[in-house]
């Protein structure tokens, strides 16, 4: 049997795994003291949550196996007795919360009450690839667009409630209220 409570960690960094290629440089690093995941994340990392946008990725994920010690989210409309529901209509943002499992994963740093977020494998603007592209049923058989203004605008929206330092080489556009910072001045 498993817990379906959360626990508040207020005031801790929280490492989020996005799935951009660029994560793969990160997968051996050193356990986070909070990690959260998107999608398939738990084929490669040991996360605290997996956040899950799309019934395909529940289905499958708890086909494969639920990990009792994880907490997983999802939207409203997906929720069931192990995936809970992230709470993005209580937030207040302008901007929306809920676009994919990634901006769940930041909206589940904010609902944990972090004061920080270290984001890696944060590939928009590059490429619409993932890590987990063999496993993800597509709509209409096309892959998503990763990179939409509505997501920028609440990744900026975000980082004005919690700071956001994004871990890649390959600094795009800039966001306000985030950081960037190169691989080579990360340390975990």
């Amino acid at each position: 049997m498993y817990l379906n409570i959360f626990i508040r960690e207020d005031g801790k960094t929280a490492t989020v795994w996005f799935n951009g290629p660029s994560v793969r440089q990160f997968l051996d690093m050193p356990r986070q003291p909070l990690e959260i995941g998107c999608n398939f994340i738990e084929q490669h990392r040991n996360v605290d949550h997996v956040c899950a946008y799309d019934r395909p990725v529940i289905e499958k994920l708890t086909k494969a196996g639920l990990k009792e010690h994880v907490q997983y989210w999802t939207r409203k409309h997906f929720k069931t007795e192990r995936f809970r529901e992230v709470p993005i209509d209580q937030f207040g943002f302008k901007h929306g919360a809920g676009f994919d499992s990634g901006t769940l994963a930041l909206s589940v740093a904010f609902v944990l009450g972090c004061e920080k977020i270290t984001l890696l494998g944060f590939d928009w603007h590059i490429t619409n690839d993932s890590l987990y592209d063999q496993d993800y049923t597509w709509r209409n058989g096309k892959r998503p667009i990763k990179f939409t203004l509505a997501k920028k605008n609440f990744i900026e929206e975000l980082g004005e409630k919690i700071h956001i330092e994004i871990v890649h080489d390959d600094v795009r556009d800039k966001y306000k209220n985030v950081s960037w910072i190169p691989t080579k001045d990360f340390t975990p």
